[in-house]
């Protein structure tokens, strides 16, 4: 289909000009746009003698979208055979990883790998087994372990959890679990172990003041009278180091959290999975507040 001319024709407003355009006589145009018509079944445009501008039939004016989505998808196919191949890297991240790490880890990998397009698919950990079995991604990276038969869990690191408030709230080093109240805190669910963890202190009905499922709010709700949070030391430590909250030493605190990798098959895992895993455990062990439990990620021979 000629849809190229269809849209000539409805960007000039007159036949004439269209083929002006299309250095085409005006007959032959008239020839385009017939067999169009023809191909699609209905008349696009409303042929009027003497009239300087064109005017479009109702199914003319529902087909302009439609024609200019087309157009694109051909210029688009047509710039394949252009382009450089790249290597497309997929992988499923948790939100909170994100945050302090993660930028440098994907400036120094793509530093390595200058032809590679990376997409970074922020999911749950449950959600990121399903992505992975079902080949939407190349790995994730996860805190929740799952099991799902046909993807492998790899534990990566482990990273301290601390307590931060505001630097204007009253909380003292060394401070119990029993001595905070639920009521003031800005709770995430970081881990199994971790709600494990809080339910024993407080409860399994606790009250909190707000409850997230993601990181979005979190620095802005520490604001509030009172209120204090626990998360990744790494977190805390990038909060404190913009200057307007503080990391309070807690006493019988929860367990590190684990951090791991899923994919399908390591053995058979793609060099850029391998790559990046590496790019990231080197990384992270050169983070006081992690202990790295897998030094090396390297291919079954």
């Amino acid at each position: 289909m000629d849809i190229h001319t269809f849209l000539t024709i409805v960007s000039s407003s007159s036949l004439s000009k269209a083929a002006e355009v299309l250095f085409v006589s005006q007959p032959a145009l008239s020839h385009r746009l017939s067999a169009l018509e023809e191909e699609l079944g209905t008349e696009l445009i409303i042929r009027k003698k003497g009239a300087r501008t064109l005017e479009l039939t109702d199914a003319g004016k529902r087909f302009v979208p439609l024609a200019r989505k087309w157009e694109q998808l051909w210029l688009e196919t047509s710039q394949i055979q252009n382009e450089k191949p790249s290597d497309i890297l997929q992988i499923a991240n948790v939100d909170s990883l994100n945050f302090y790490f993660m930028p440098q880890i994907i400036g120094s990998f793509l530093e390595k790998h200058k032809n590679c397009s990376l997409h970074i698919n922020t999911m749950r950990s449950n959600v990121s087994y399903k992505a992975v079995e079902n080949k939407e991604v190349d790995m994730g990276l996860i805190t929740n372990p799952h099991f799902f038969k046909k993807v492998q869990t790899v534990p990566l690191f482990e990273e301290k959890l601390v307590l931060v408030c505001s630097k204007d709230t009253a909380y003292e080093d060394g401070i119990l679990p029993s001595r905070l109240k639920s009521e003031d805190e800005i709770y995430i669910p970081w881990s199994d172990s971790f709600i494990m963890w809080h339910d024993y202190w407080f409860g399994n009905n606790s009250e909190v003041k707000v409850s997230l499922d993601n990181m979005a709010l979190l620095r802005q709700l520490l604001d509030l009278e009172k209120t204090w949070a626990i998360m990744p030391a790494t977190i805390g430590k990038k909060l404190s180091q913009e200057g307007e909250c503080r990391i309070v030493a807690l006493e019988n605190g929860p367990e590190y959290r684990t951090c791991y990798a899923i994919m399908r098959d390591q053995r058979n895992a793609a060099p850029l999975v391998m790559d990046f895993l590496q790019e990231l455990l080197d990384t992270v062990k050169g983070i006081p507040e992690i202990r790295v439990l897998t030094e090396y990620i390297r291919q079954a021979p």
